[in-house]
């Protein structure tokens, strides 16, 4: 009978040798993923875009400008990228931020180009960084600095002033149909009120987010008065590195050296 064994050391060879090339290609595709974190502007003419749509705006921009985005796997793959904490319908904002995730060796200053060309108006890419820690945008974010007039009885200024040097602040929150009662104080880091502007710097993300209506209905229930916010605009925000309030996309906060 033949030796066989030759021609079996031959196959495990060869079985080797492309399990080797597979492991190589996927280790290439994992190598050659990028993702960029993106700030752009949002204006008053796209002030009523939704966080979902924003999202559909981003991806039929990324396949105008020719660029190869990285999908998710499954039987509906979806492009894979991810944004900041969402913004409320009807504010406008200077500091938002996008995670995407490119399939090719881009660099930020690329990504600012071409698709900022793609975007439609309202819309102004402004600021582009590599990200190389893990936490994305959305993990990420902390705190929010936001700009707004007010509009209420000139007898409560003062009663707002005090209001605010209190330990607790309770107001009512209606979240999908259900209501509940929280104290909203602990995430007011700072507000100040000038000639019938308004500053909040907020917390926000995950980790616990206040919209400044919130703040506005807190105040009219605690003043008997109508406090309304008005042309509230997201001016900055801010992840936290090592106790400090860092812009996002900052070399501190994306990780580069």
């Amino acid at each position: 009978m033949k030796d066989s064994r030759p021609t079996a050391t031959l196959l495990h060879l060869i079985a080797g040798k492309n399990v080797w090339h597979a492991e190589l290609h996927v280790l290439e595709e994992v190598c050659a993923l990028k993702t960029i974190r993106v700030k752009f502007k949002k204006g008053s003419s796209v002030k009523f875009i939704s966080h979902l749509d924003m999202m559909n705006v981003f991806s039929r921009a990324i396949r105008r400008a020719g660029l190869k985005a990285e999908y998710s796997k499954g039987f509906n793959p979806q492009m894979i990228m991810v944004f900041g904490a969402p913004l409320s319908l009807g504010y406008t904002s200077d500091s938002e931020y996008a995670d995407l995730t490119f399939a090719e060796d881009y660099s930020p200053e690329h990504i600012l180009k071409t698709l900022g060309n793609e975007l439609p108006p309202g819309l102004e890419l402004i600021g582009a960084a590599e990200r190389t820690v893990k936490k994305n945008i959305m993990s990420d974010v902390s705190y929010a600095i936001y700009e707004f007039d007010i509009e209420c009885p000139e007898n409560i200024t003062d009663s707002i002033d005090h209001i605010m040097t209190l330990s607790e602040l309770f107001v009512e929150k209606t979240r999908k149909g259900k209501t509940k009662t929280v104290d909203i104080k602990p995430l007011i880091v700072s507000f100040v009120i000038e000639n019938k502007k308004g500053v909040l710097t907020a917390k926000a993300g995950n980790s616990g987010n206040l919209n400044p209506a919130l703040l506005a209905k807190a105040l009219s229930d605690k003043t008997g008065g109508n406090v309304e916010f008005r042309n509230i605009k997201r001016c900055m925000q801010f992840v936290s590195r090592n106790g400090k309030m860092v812009e996002p996309i900052s070399s501190e906060a994306v990780g580069a050296v």
